[in-house]
């Protein structure tokens, strides 16, 4: 079964971690000052297949005195923090030229205090796109 979170956090941060072994990046949430979003995607996949788990997230952060964003290419490392992880019972070898930094577009406009709509268009690890448009919920 297939699964879809949004949400966000507040006064978070949002730290990105990097391993030598693969060019997979982690991003780690913590205390801070900043509103961390997520986005995951989460299958259990096929029934009779052992081992055949597959998750991924999207993490970046924003400043939270902003109500509205828009930061393409450069601006995804600059003015904000954003990462792909990705996680299944294999192991992602490192390739110096998936070792870069992602490039499109996040966009978002804060609806409340507790619910933003957010926009994704973003190639991650070179090859690796991603569109996601929905509503991210506040998570307490």
């Amino acid at each position: 079964m297939d699964s879809y979170i949004y949400h966000f956090f507040k006064d978070k941060n949002l730290s990105i971690i990097s391993n030598n072994e693969t060019y997979i990046k982690y991003g780690q949430i913590d205390d801070g000052d900043n509103l961390v979003f997520e986005y995951r995607y989460s299958t259990q996949g096929e029934v009779d297949i052992i081992d055949d788990e597959y998750f991924e997230n999207i993490r970046f952060e924003i400043y939270n005195n902003i109500d509205e964003f828009s930061f393409t290419n450069e601006e995804l490392t600059t003015n904000s923090k954003i990462v792909l992880w990705k996680g299944c019972n294999c192991f992602f070898e490192y390739y110096p030229e998936k070792d870069i930094l992602p490039t499109g577009t996040i966009s978002g406009k804060k609806l409340s205090d507790t619910e933003w709509t957010i926009s994704i268009d973003v190639t991650f690890y070179g090859n690796e796109n991603r569109k996601i448009k929905n509503i991210f919920k506040l998570k307490e």
